[in-house]
């Protein structure tokens, strides 16, 4: 049984951090979901998240006043049932919760209380999510092969489809392709992760870190695109010719800035997102392709380097660079093809909407209640108009602390005059290790000055100017269209593989990631130095907030 005791299923609110005392953070999470999410949404995603449980009781993510966050105490509480310490917990601690191991040291990670039984459990959930994570990433390659055509064939089949027939599509169909979905999603971004994370440790200790950064980067080759870039790159190609609009749609037009959010449109279903983007797309001042040319010279001299350095090693290194960029390509385009797998979600959602008579009201009712409505159960007792209002006051508040540590009530943080976005402490053991000073990750290499632009959405694109210093609080493969303008890419929210990241690296743009604090210290018109190698962000002038 899942705990929930921060449900309330009259607002469809959920507020998991009320479960216990647990350290939560979102800086893995926020970039793939940066959107107060609908009841509906947040069905879906804890639906794949249940399969992948390894502490018996508790997902690894949490939704906390509508946001997700991963819940650092089951991952390190399931470390340490397996017998492993807290050094096993800092290894991955900084990827995938954005926590500094060094930093951590004058705290600890509150802990779940297990049993003997439970150990027991999470050795063997364990070894079931390996053996899943092993099988996804051999079968990964039909999925990706066939899911553009799958995805075709259900969002021409489902406006065609009465109310039974609809619950037999869900139950037989949908249910079970989001499970395997999910599996593939997960499963090659784990590989990747373990890979790639190795292979970075191994090659700091090589080169350091400006030739590291250059040699995970050209993970694009001639015959694969890094899916992650496909929009920028789409748009471009688009915008001079090579592609026409309907391939853009067919290849792309199912990923944007809200991709996670169900209730959102998807790009090709708005076209006017389209033509937003080709406008902002002008006014940069180079196109992608020799971005990325540029990009792969720098890569091919660090590969140099690195051969002139440790000679005996560099086949064995070189083939393990060529395999995390291989599985950074399978990451990033069994992403893709789940989001795609995402928008027939939508659009079963929405045919529901349609014969029920709630429209896009059908949002604000979770999955399991979706399905008692095709059933036949009367729909006038869902308090959707209560979780309507919920949702939009939610959804008005600033983005929340990207860590939390205890209970954590939004509008109570929020009305705080010296609230901090960074962190949230119920007990106060973590605030001495933020400061004003802004160090963050090493995202992408290279060096840029400019003045800041902090935007708060990519709908505020417009505003950047080129070879401005664009500093989010994180952004998403919806942010890439801006990215050529932009002289570095700051973010509070991030780790060496995501999204700005990978991004910025293959066009080889300097970014510093997982600051925290990025968009609390600077101002938009500050002089900054961004050191993508070093993970700094130095203010040259300017006054700080």
């Amino acid at each position: 049984m899942l705990k929930n005791q921060g449900y309330d299923s009259q607002t469809g609110v959920w507020n998991d951090s009320l479960i216990g005392n647990y350290l939560w953070s979102s800086a893995n999470t926020r970039e793939a979901s940066p959107d107060v999410m609908t009841p509906y949404t947040w069905s879906a995603v804890r639906y794949g998240f249940a399969q992948m449980i390894l502490l018996p009781g508790y997902l690894s993510v949490g939704n906390i006043c509508g946001r997700v966050y991963n819940n650092a105490s089951v991952g390190a509480t399931a470390l340490q049932a397996l017998g492993l310490g807290k050094s096993s917990f800092d290894a991955s601690s900084k990827e995938l919760y954005g926590i500094d191991p060094d930093a951590s040291k004058d705290w600890n990670v509150p802990l779940l209380p297990v049993s003997l039984w439970d150990r027991a459990l999470v050795a063997g959930n364990t070894l079931r999510v390996m053996v899943s994570v092993r099988k996804a990433v051999k079968s990964i390659d039909p999925f990706l092969a066939s899911n553009p055509a799958w995805c075709e064939a259900q969002l021409r089949k489902l406006p065609d489809l009465d109310q039974q027939e609809l619950i037999g599509w869900l139950n037989q169909v949908l249910l079970p392709y989001l499970v395997r979905c999910f599996w593939w999603m997960a499963g090659s971004a784990i590989a990747q992760s373990n890979v790639v994370g190795k292979l970075r440790r191994d090659l700091l200790q090589i080169v350091g870190p400006q030739d590291t950064v250059a040699l995970l980067s050209n993970v694009s080759t001639a015959e694969e695109l890094l899916a992650s870039l496909g929009v920028v790159v789409g748009l471009d190609r688009l915008r001079r010719g090579k592609i026409s609009r309907k391939e853009y749609v067919r290849q792309y037009g199912h990923r944007g800035p809200h991709e996670i959010e169900l209730s959102f449109l998807r790009p090709a279903e708005d076209p006017a997102w389209i033509d937003e983007q080709l406008q902002e797309m002008e006014r940069s001042p180079l196109d992608v392709d020799t971005l990325l040319a540029e990009q792969r010279g720098r890569y091919e001299a660090a590969l140099g380097r690195l051969q002139a350095a440790v000679p005996q090693k560099y086949p064995s290194l070189l083939r393990r660079i060529n395999e995390g960029s291989r599985l950074t390509r399978l990451r990033e385009a069994g992403r893709s093809e789940g989001i795609r797998t995402l928008w027939v979600a939508r659009t079963f959602a929405l045919r529901t909407g349609e014969i029920s008579g709630l429209g896009e009201d059908i949002f604000f009712l979770e999955l399991g209640e979706v399905i008692r409505l095709l059933e036949g159960q009367d729909n006038s007792h869902y308090p959707i108009s209560t979780r309507q209002a919920a949702y939009h006051k939610l959804a008005a508040l600033p983005q929340y602390p990207t860590i939390i540590m205890g209970q954590f009530d939004p509008f109570e943080w929020a009305s705080d005059p010296n609230r901090r976005a960074d962190i949230y402490d119920k007990t106060q053991q973590l605030n001495k290790r933020f400061t004003a000073h802004i160090k963050g990750l090493p995202g992408s290499a290279g060096c840029a000055e400019g003045r800041v632009r902090i935007l708060n959405s990519p709908e505020e694109g417009t505003l950047l100017q080129p070879s401005e210093i664009l500093v989010a609080v994180t952004t998403n493969v919806g942010w890439t269209p801006i990215f050529p303008r932009a002289a570095a890419v700051v973010t509070d929210v991030g780790a060496p593989l995501s999204h700005a990241a990978i991004v910025a690296r293959e066009l080889g743009i300097p970014a510093v990631v997982g600051c925290f604090n990025a968009t609390a210290v600077l101002k938009t018109g500050d002089h900054v130095r961004v050191d993508g190698s070093t993970g700094t962000v130095t203010i040259l002038d300017g006054q700080s907030k």
